[in-house]
């Protein structure tokens, strides 16, 4: 049966092993959907509803090459702590945060995704290989949901990726386009205080 081609961005696989919020930078410039790959901007950020405590913000991964990867937003706040479908680009928020997210940041965490397979697929010898997410469609406003992808002509054994492909998903065709796979940060990248084993 063939693949059917329906992003849906990265979605925790398997038991969630850990996740917290994350404060975005007031008037960030991309809107952020639920399921975007995010990785920490080193920049501290006071949040007024955590008690006024600076955590990291974050930001999308606009390149896919490996940095300080966080992992993917499962929900998103406003400014005031209110629940929100995405958060648009350039919004104001308090003047310092724009909203929250939670991520699911543990490095260890699995993630299913689909491929873009703009040009050649990924293969089955690509599992263990490092690959690159690709932010080719917007997400909708409707549903909140991104639209993010691995992109398959970026498989490589190099350490300059985001994530790793741990195998391919269920009964999906491998090695043709919009195949969905299970991948994690690539160790090499994952921003190494971000989270602790259960």
């Amino acid at each position: 049966m063939a693949n059917t081609d329906a992003p849906f961005g990265f979605v925790p696989y398997g038991k969630l092993l850990s996740a917290d919020w994350y404060p975005v930078a007031a008037s960030y410039a991309t809107a952020i959907f639920v399921g975007d790959w995010v990785e920490i901007t080193n920049t501290g950020l006071v949040c007024k509803i955590f008690d006024g405590d600076t955590r990291m913000g974050v930001e999308i991964d606009a390149t896919g090459a490996a940095g300080d990867e966080l992992g993917a937003v499962l929900a998103i706040l406003d400014h005031n702590g209110d629940p929100v479908k995405y958060l648009p680009a350039s919004s104001a928020g308090d003047g310092v945060v724009a909203g929250y997210v939670l991520v699911a940041d543990h490095p260890l965490q699995e993630f299913l995704v689909q491929e873009d397979g703009d040009t050649t697929p990924i293969a089955a010898a690509s599992v263990g290989l490092n690959v690159a997410m690709i932010s080719t469609h917007s997400g909708s406003t409707v549903t909140g949901r991104s639209r993010q992808e691995i992109d398959s002509s970026s498989v490589n054994t190099t350490n300059t990726l985001a994530l790793r492909i741990l195998k391919s998903y269920k009964n999906d065709e491998v090695g043709s386009a919009f195949c969905r796979w299970i991948v994690q940060p690539n160790p090499n990248a994952h921003f190494k205080s971000s989270a602790t084993a259960i």
